[in-house]
């Protein structure tokens, strides 16, 4: 029996098998899945060489956020930026890392538009803690030859497909064009990622509570109220909810749609904003939990319908199950 056959599915096989759901990007939107498959491997491969090729550490730069530029965070910038400007699919794209977008020259320009955060948690890598990307398809909406980022200044709502791979003790690639979220799972001997969970469904109650909570002093009053009505499910007859926090959003955010989970970063009330980025964290997260049954909200209103005016900004975000979603929104409103 070959190994295809043990395994099963392939990303290859499972996008080329959905690619009806775009007829209009004539086979570009299945080769941009594809390519970002390819991106995720070579990313990997990186990762899991770090020590030995002493990849660790700062590059001693800081990136537009104002934070550390690690060693790795540059290899997956410019290794996403290469596989994706040479897939033919993608006009313009936007990073974490970098200032302003890029604009892919007219002759390999395609008909989508990718903003990505190429190495999300990158402060864990030192420490060998799970890290990952996390990336946003758009269709272009300029005419050919004029992209900009005006192409990637629109709602959540605009996307066409979202995804995240987790480099952790395995490598794992999810992603949904909007109908399932289905995961794989990277084979280190065939090179190939199989799918391992076909259409998830983010379980409905709260099990697993992801947040920082050495920063409640700085939260409104509402998130107080939501914690404690999500702890207080807890009681003398059984432990309901438990506490779970990576320090990766991308790490965290798998493990809660797997085994059920509220991730929370508020706003913070002392600069009236918050600290995750609206275009490249917040807004493909929100896709896939929303089609995987979960909701996602800054406090005021959904996650997708937030709008997006500058390549940076920055959003609170409440996302999981959507009855505790809501939950945070009527006390927030409140």
């Amino acid at each position: 029996m070959s190994l295809a056959a043990d395994f099963g599915v392939t990303l290859t096989q499972h996008v080329l098998g959905n690619q009806g759901h775009h007829p209009e990007a004539r086979g570009q939107f299945s080769a941009l899945l594809t390519q970002i498959g390819v991106a995720g491997k070579l990313i990997s491969a990186q990762v899991r060489r770090a020590g030995l090729i002493e990849i660790w550490g700062a590059t001693g730069d800081t990136n537009v956020q104002g934070e550390s530029v690690q060693k790795l965070d540059q290899i997956a910038n410019d290794t996403f930026i290469e596989v994706l400007r040479r897939s033919g699919c993608v006009a313009v794209m936007a990073s974490e890392e970098m200032d302003d977008v890029v604009v892919v020259e007219p002759e390999l320009a395609g008909d989508y538009v990718v903003a990505f955060d190429p190495l999300d948690g990158s402060s864990n890598i030192d420490a060998s803690v799970s890290i990952g990307t996390i990336f946003a398809i758009y269709p272009r909406t300029s005419p050919r030859g004029e992209a900009s980022a005006a192409d990637l200044l629109r709602p959540g709502r605009e996307m066409v497909g979202a995804g995240y791979i987790v480099y952790g003790s395995s490598t794992v690639l999810t992603y949904s064009a909007g109908e399932t979220v289905d995961s794989f799972t990277l084979d280190p001997a065939s090179g190939e990622f199989f799918l391992t969970r076909a259409d998830i469904q983010m379980p409905q109650r709260t099990r697993v509570l992801s947040l920082n909570e050495c920063n409640g002093p700085y939260w409104e009053p509402w998130v107080d109220a939501f914690l404690a009505d999500i702890k207080g499910r807890n009681d003398a007859e059984k432990r309901r909810v438990t506490s779970r926090h990576i320090g990766s959003l991308v790490a965290d955010f798998h493990r809660n749609l797997v085994k059920g989970g509220l991730f929370l970063y508020p706003v913070d009330k002392r600069t009236g904003r918050g600290k995750l980025r609206l275009l490249y964290e917040c807004n493909p997260l929100a896709f896939l939990a929303e089609v995987a049954g979960g909701a996602a909200t800054d406090g005021g209103r959904a996650i997708l319908d937030v709008p997006v005016d500058t390549l940076h900004q920055r959003s609170g975000l409440v996302i999981g199950p959507s009855e505790d979603v809501q939950l945070a929104e009527r006390l927030y409103r409140a």
